[in-house]
């Protein structure tokens, strides 16, 4: 492999990392050898070296990479043989790390999680407003702001990328980030070596605590009793509190009343699952930072086919692209299938002209409203007439039972619909690829 090349990457990964991330993890990696075919393999010191490497630091390695390259670079990693066996691996983000001079150390913060790469939609957008605010005036505004919803939504994106706004704007604040497991493991192992005065300090003297997954301390008296006074102490300090869980604070079992009352005394805000569009607009975003080529009828036939949450959406499409990398294929809507062939098989499901109106309304971008009015406009009938043609295909129904549904038309109106897609479609391949699209969407 080409010196300059790494020592680029090199370079740009540096700019992105504290700089005891890059000495410890990153500037040890060496290529085993030439860049071939568009992969590359990097050797690490340790198999906890190679794991936590790839995965913590492999998506931003291989887009730096890819870029200085000028083209898509796969990364595999690979113990060296030769190498030293390491005393310790300590972790980059622990937060008992000696101090440097980068602000994101010692903060538990990922500086990938901010507002800029977080995608909004009417799932999240109330959540977001609280949080930019929150950013925006720390203390000032919503205190605590206490974020609840399903896995895979969201929440400590949101939650991180307050911290890392606030960092970026107010950098002579102190802020920490930590899961509520971490905070208990942390005091158990303070009152273990008698050092809760220590771990009191730690956390009542920061300016904004972000604490994820605080359901768990459910059940757990102590660590009730301990994150209770943490959470006045910081109150009364006028200190900011960020938390997230699962559920609404009064519905999780087994917390105290004391902590249920307190956790909903400032702002309580849920993110949904993503609807179509906001699916869309992830995966078309995920894509753009991979380098990927995602064709719309790919990424509605994706975002249809993955409905729980957003990290299973990702999830698919890197499983798509690793299989589009692997095979040499471009990502097309049969490579989609294929690759994801377990995730869909059988989901099929009943198809309904609701259904379908609303399906075909998502991949136009029309309202329903728009399509079920008397709107002649090209960009309204083309829509229309296909639905009611899907209508026709797919459901059962008759031609007026159609036409009823389509804003109470005559069933005459859905005979000349159905004949004239039927007529395009035979010279029109574009078209024929939107109603298979289409199809393969109201299916999932």
């Amino acid at each position: 492999m080409d010196d300059q090349l790494w020592e680029r990457t090199l370079e740009a990964v540096k700019e992105q990392v504290s700089h005891r991330v890059f000495e410890t993890w990153i500037e040890p990696l060496r290529p085993s050898g030439p860049l071939a075919d568009g992969h590359l393999e990097l050797l690490t010191g340790s198999s906890l070296s190679s794991n936590l490497v790839q995965s913590r630091y492999g998506s931003l390695l291989e887009s730096c990479l890819s870029s200085e390259a000028g083209c898509r670079v796969r990364l595999s990693f690979r113990v060296d043989p030769d190498a030293v066996p390491e005393a310790t691996d300590p972790d980059p983000a622990d937060d008992t790390a000696p101090p440097t001079t980068s602000p994101i150390q010692g903060t538990g913060l990922d500086t990938r999680y901010r507002f800029e790469t977080f995608v909004v939609g009417g799932c999240n957008q109330f959540v977001h407003a609280a949080a930019e605010r929150v950013a925006e005036l720390p203390a000032q505004g919503y205190n605590p702001l206490f974020i609840h919803g399903g896995v895979g939504l969201g929440k400590t994106h949101i939650m991180q990328a307050i911290g890392n706004r606030i960092l970026q704007t107010r950098p002579d604040l102190k802020v920490l980030y930590i899961s509520s497991e971490k905070f208990m493991t942390q005091l158990i192992n303070s009152l273990r070596n008698q050092g809760i005065m220590a771990f009191k300090d730690k956390f009542r003297s920061v300016d904004v605590l972000l604490v994820d997954d605080i359901q768990f301390i459910a059940g757990k008296k102590a660590t009730q009793e301990e994150f209770f006074h943490t959470f006045n102490a910081l109150y009364e300090a006028n200190r900011q509190i960020v938390l997230t869980s699962d559920s609404f604070p009064s519905e999780i079992e087994q917390l105290e009343e004391r902590l249920r009352s307190r956790f909903g005394m400032g702002l309580v805000a849920d993110i949904q699952p993503p609807e179509l569009e906001t699916r869309v607009a992830i995966l078309k975003q995920k894509a753009a930072q991979e380098n990927m080529d995602l064709q719309d009828d790919v990424a509605f036939f994706l975002a249809e086919a993955v409905r729980t949450n957003v990290r299973e959406l990702e999830g698919a499409l890197i499983r798509v692209s690793a299989h589009a990398s692997l095979t040499g294929k471009p990502v097309t809507l049969g490579l989609v299938k294929e690759s994801l062939r377990d995730l869909i098989k059988g989901q099929d499901r009943p198809v309904s002209i609701e259904g379908i109106q609303k399906t075909v309304c998502g991949y136009y971008k029309i309202r329903l409203a728009d399509m079920l009015s008397a709107k002649r406009s090209r960009i309204f009938s083309h829509p229309r007439q296909v639905a009611m043609y899907l209508s026709k295909q797919l459901t059962r129904h008759s031609y007026p039972e159609i036409a009823h549904q389509f804003g109470g038309r005559d069933h005459t109106t859905v005979l000349y619909a159905v004949g004239s897609i039927d007529k395009k479609r035979a010279a029109d391949s574009g078209l024929t690829e939107e109603l298979e699209t289409l199809t393969a969407m109201l299916r999932k």
